[in-house]
């Protein structure tokens, strides 16, 4: 059987104790945190990967260092912890191979691939995604009783299966093998289509569940000694940890800030002489008002008066006359208490009744408690600067009568925000850049080799120089006089 360039090895040779798995989730803790670092970064240098190979056509080698250590930590920890529960060896906080610990991962470098490959890898793993889904208790079983109420719980494998090691582990102190060799199968699996989606080799995974602490080929491992943990040249370890950190953190500062760019320069693409407005919502009522209610505001108004914010506008627009008013939510309920309205809670959805009687009400304008209003026939405009308190917005009928339908929009006056959103996108962009290059400064050599050591090269032997034939000895002639 040809040997996949993704080996991974699970030994049983130090099996777990009966308890200490109850406790593991605690233990783990510290590697949980370091690979949620590990893992933004690998997948920021998986999008370099990506973009190199189809310039290139090669992957590039520090970042293929540095993702194996990422694959090859996680597979560590995820077999000490809830993937195989197969060792009670704490794991070390390292992205080189550790000979002696029982799980482990090597590969061999990728060769030269198709340039259009980072355009499809994702696509042709998909089939593998969708069996592992279920195999890892990716899907979801989903039940629904007689009562309407419904659960769903994990529908995978292997939650089952580490569930079944762990009671017998815990009642009879032993790993029962078949279990152990299960699992380690689908981690297997699992960890041969990342590395494929990641680029980190060029060869499809095969559709099988290679059981057992060892490649199906027999393959031992390394057979040379454990490479290097860091880099070798004037930065050390730490300073490349620290430059990874630091990367991943300016990674997700500068996502933030220019997510929040855009999103501003997109509402500034929205205003309209000052104003943004929302998508009409059509609202009606059988009562005789439509209460939009727990608006609460603590607004500091000369701070918002510094910046051209704090007013905001709504509209009513339909064939009746309309009341459109503000108040504060205590009043409004006030005035409508015991009989009954519509809270309107979502735009988007029915409103919510609330208790009484369907019945008219004294028309809105005769009441003096009104923060802000207007009324009309056809189209009703109001506008507002916010104030601190808890308001709640009021649409009626001008008579009080039942039976309340028209548009609503609102709308809130917004400065320009080119400058800003240009800024915050242009800032986020550098940030990410600048944490990229981080990323790959400080992943450069954290991880080792990637593959395993290759055997020292023996020069060739000199050619040995042409041999010349002898001539055989002459015997000289006897001297003497001839007969």
């Amino acid at each position: 059987m040809n040997r996949y360039p993704i080996r991974v090895r699970a030994d049983l040779s130090d099996p777990p104790g009966r308890w200490l798995w109850l406790v593991k989730w605690l233990l783990l803790v510290p590697h949980y945190l370091v690979l949620a670092v590990l893992w933004v970064a690998y997948l920021a240098l998986t999008v370099v990967a990506y973009v190199w190979v189809l310039v290139t056509g090669r992957y590039p080698e520090q970042v293929f260092a540095f993702n194996v250590g990422v694959l090859r930590w996680t597979w560590r920890v995820g077999y000490y912890g809830y993937q195989v529960l197969g060792t009670d060896r704490y794991p070390p906080f390292t992205l080189a191979e550790v000979p002696d610990y029982p799980a482990g991962l090597e590969a061999d470098p990728p060769p030269a691939m198709p340039r259009w490959r980072p355009l499809v890898a994702w696509l042709f793993a998909i089939p593998h995604l969708m069996l592992l889904a279920v195999l890892t208790g990716g899907a979801w079983q989903a039940t629904t009783g007689a009562d309407g109420l419904g659960w769903s719980a994990p529908a995978g494998l292997v939650g089952v299966a580490v569930l079944v090691a762990a009671v017998a582990l815990l009642f009879t102190g032993r790993y029962p093998r078949g279990l152990h060799d299960l699992l380690a199968g689908v981690g297997r699996w699992a960890l041969r289509v990342v590395a494929y989606v990641s680029l980190l080799t060029g060869a499809y995974p095969p559709f099988r569940l290679d059981q057992g602490a060892r490649e199906p080929d027999g393959d031992a491992g390394p057979s040379g000694p454990a490479p290097a943990s860091g880099a070798s040249g004037a930065s050390g370890p730490a300073a490349r940890v620290v430059a990874v950190v630091a990367g991943v953190l300016l990674l997700l500062v500068g996502a933030g800030v220019g997510t929040a760019g855009g999103l501003a320069l997109a509402l500034d693409g929205q205003r309209e002489n000052g104003w943004v407005t929302s998508p009409a919502a059509v609202l009606s009522s059988p009562t005789a008002a439509l209460v939009a209610d727990g608006i609460v505001l603590h607004p500091d108004r000369k701070a918002l008066e510094r910046v051209g914010l704090g007013e905001v506008r709504f509209t009513a627009s339909g064939d009746a006359t309309y009341f459109l008013g503000i108040a504060r939510q205590s009043d409004v309920e006030a005035w409508l208490a015991g009989t009954a309205y519509d809270r309107v809670v979502d735009p988007t959805g029915a409103p919510r009744r609330v208790g009484g009687p369907v019945t008219a009400v004294p028309p809105a304008g005769t009441r003096d408690f009104w923060l802000a209003s207007a009324s009309g026939t056809g189209t009703v405009t109001l506008d507002w600067t916010v104030a601190d308190g808890r308001f709640a917005v009021v649409l009626a009928n001008a008579d009080g009568s039942t039976g309340v339908a028209a548009d609503v929009r609102a709308a809130a006056r917004v400065p320009d925000l080119t400058p800003l959103g240009a800024g915050l996108l242009t800032g986020g962009l550098l940030a990410l850049g600048g944490g990229i290059a981080l990323i790959v400064v400080g992943a450069a050599g954290l991880g080792g080799s990637g593959s395993a050591p290759r055997p020292p090269v023996t020069p060739p032997a000199p050619p040995a120089p042409p041999s010349v034939p002898r001539e055989r000895p002459r015997v000289p002639e006897p001297v003497g006089p001839r007969a």
